[in-house]
């Protein structure tokens, strides 16, 4: 009988996992804001940024990474540069979808850190050649656009839509 309720509880998270990560509907996005006015790019943070962009391109199941988390996604990513973060991701692992932004405390910061999420970005190249080869074209045009002190990094169902939206809050 606990080998029939356990296999009952398992199938109801996995079918509860799944459906978060179904494709159709993001199970966690942020509201959009229309009524905020627009501020100027000094006075944006990472975390503004990866807003503007999840409120017009969704990420399933989008979950926040913290800043400790980032060198266990990023190799050779020094995190003690990066003076404000903020990356999401597909909780699920089922899809490809990333959006970071790092502002670091140079630009040669900065221009540093782009190797580490070049090789993040080939490292999921490989992952999801075959694991979900559908979902590969979003790592094909991926954005890393190294702006002064900024980084962004986006893998995203629309990444020209992502990158225009990034950018135009960096200014």
């Amino acid at each position: 009988m606990k080998k029939r309720i356990l296999s009952v509880i398992l199938t109801a998270a996995l079918v509860c996992g799944t459906a978060s990560c179904n494709g159709s509907q993001p199970a966690s996005t942020t509201a959009a804001n229309t009524t905020a006015a627009a501020k100027p790019a000094a006075d944006f943070s990472a975390a503004d940024i990866t807003k503007a962009v999840l409120d017009a391109v969704p990420i399933n199941s989008a979950f926040e990474k913290n800043k400790e988390s980032l060198e266990d996604y990023f190799d050779d990513l020094d995190a003690s540069a990066i003076t404000d973060s903020s990356y999401y991701i597909c909780a699920s692992g089922a899809y490809p979808d990333e959006i970071a932004a790092f502002r670091f405390d140079s630009e040669t910061s900065a221009k540093a850190a782009v190797s580490a999420v070049e090789s993040r970005l080939e490292y999921q190249k490989s992952t999801y050649k075959d694991y979900t080869p559908e979902e590969y074209y979003k790592l094909e045009d991926a954005v890393i656009e190294q702006a002064g002190e900024w980084l962004i990094y986006l893998v995203t169902s629309d990444n020209s839509k992502a990158k225009e939206i990034a950018l135009g809050k960096l200014g």
